[in-house]
């Protein structure tokens, strides 16, 4: 019988002895966890894949918009204030001595000013309102500064800035004041034109009003438009960001879990039912090494911190695991594999070490006397090291394991899962039992 089960599932638990509260490393013939179940927890990889907001730039944002908008008003404003400047010194016979030119003089300094904001983006919302602002005042105070009709072929002199007043009043006001100002500029110059000062112009004049509606109307449009998709960037961007860190606590969280689960099981538990049977001086002795043991393992859990230790190579995981299983009540042999060099890091290597560890324990407790063949294999195969506990022992079946188990779940899968590897347990009654833990390291996008 074979069969596939994850981690999650309830019925892929350990299997005790009569009485006993200590778990075997059991499933049906093919268990294989992966890290797809779970998200490794590497020194190398952030979980749950990339960080999305590392390394990509939004193409729209609210920042990347406005600079924009200030780019594409300074170019305007110095543009056309260059263009028609010739034209506006044209008209200054018809105009009043000193407002005439004093009033082109501000506007062209306002110009100046919102060019400056290419540069300085600070400045831009209070170039762009006091621009929009003078312009007004430049339009309206226009009748005033005439003391001379000017020629029916002219128009005056403001008409050729409406479409950069309007568009910086499109950039620097609230929607609903930038379409106050963008209806009112165009009514301000057709009533203008339709005055004796300003050609009686008659349709043509309404025209031009009707024009220059209709060009601010779309600036306006088209800038609160890319303001709200720029905005929409900018929150989804944040909720991102919101959620991965959300992501990042609660996996924080759940890897802490596991392994405390996995010390108390390992250790704790082991070492009070080990102390519970010692009825012998050598098991008494070998309950007193494995209580200093546990003592040893929760001091070093509290104490260490990720990303200190350095990368660990094959053959001295390979060490450990022996080291480890060397005492154990039973013999368990060590079989060389390959060993390319390959270094894995350290919170990798102590999953690795404590899962295979805890495997060759509960195949002590639970597959049978000394004359079981017990195994541990430690190699590398490519870019994945891969360690194999097994033994020809009694064996189990998976679904007679009861659910309150944890040795298996806790101590074996999830701590391999834990750290971005794969856990497989394939077992039969009678045909004992084998255990393959294997970790890749992911390869960057």
């Amino acid at each position: 019988m074979a069969t596939t089960a994850e981690p999650a599932r309830s019925r892929r638990t350990d299997r005790t002895a009569p009485g006993d509260t200590a778990t075997r490393a059991t499933a049906a013939p093919s268990v294989d966890v992966g890290p797809g179940a779970a998200t490794g927890a590497s020194s190398t990889s952030a979980p749950f894949g990339a960080d999305p907001t590392r390394g990509v730039r939004s193409a729209i944002t609210q920042a990347s918009v406005e600079r924009l908008f200030s780019v594409l008003l300074a170019l305007t404003a110095i543009g056309f204030g260059a263009l028609y400047a010739p034209k506006v010194v044209g008209q200054f016979p018809n105009l009043d001595q000193v407002w005439g030119p004093v009033s082109a003089a501000a506007l062209g300094a306002s110009f100046l000013f919102v060019g400056a904001t290419a540069f300085v983006q600070r400045l831009a919302q209070v170039a762009q309102i006091s621009c929009a602002l003078l312009f007004l005042v430049v339009l309206v105070t226009w009748p005033l500064t005439v003391h001379q009709a000017i020629p029916a072929d002219q128009v005056p002199w403001p008409w050729w800035f409406c479409t950069v007043g309007s568009t910086a009043a499109a950039l620097g006001f609230a929607p609903w004041r930038a379409t106050v100002y963008t209806a009112l500029v165009p009514a301000v110059y057709v009533a203008i034109r339709l005055t004796p000062l300003g050609g009686e112009a008659g349709l043509p004049a309404v025209l031009q009003g009707v024009f220059t509606a209709f060009l601010s109307g779309a600036v306006l449009v088209i800038a609160v438009l890319l303001r709200r998709a720029a905005a929409a960037v900018d929150t989804a961007q944040a909720t991102a960001v919101r959620r991965y860190s959300a992501a990042i606590r609660e996996h924080a969280t759940e890897v802490e879990r596991v392994q405390v689960d996995a010390i108390v099981h390992d250790s704790v538990l082991t070492t009070l039912l080990s102390a519970a049977r010692a009825d012998t001086p050598e098991a008494r002795a070998l309950a007193a090494r494995m209580a200093r043991n546990a003592i040893d393992h929760l001091a070093a859990a509290a104490t260490d911190q990720p990303g200190e230790a350095p990368p660990v190579p094959v053959h001295e995981l390979r060490d450990r695991i022996a080291e480890a299983v060397d005492g154990l009540a039973a013999p368990v042999r060590l079989i060389d594999g390959h060993d390319g060099g390959l270094r894995v890091p350290a919170i990798v290597a102590e999953a690795l070490a404590a899962a295979a560890v805890q495997a060759s324990v509960n195949s002590v407790q639970h597959a049978g006397g000394p004359q079981v063949d017990r195994w541990v294999s430690v190699d590398q195969r490519g870019s994945a090291v891969r360690v194999e506990v097994g033994d020809d022992g009694a064996g189990f079946d998976l679904g007679a394991v009861p659910a309150a188990r944890l040795g298996v779940r806790r101590s074996i899968v999830e701590r391999v899962q834990a750290v971005g590897g794969t856990a497989v347990v394939s077992s039969n009654p009678g045909a004992g039992t084998r255990i393959r833990l294997e970790w890749t390291p992911e390869v960057p996008a």
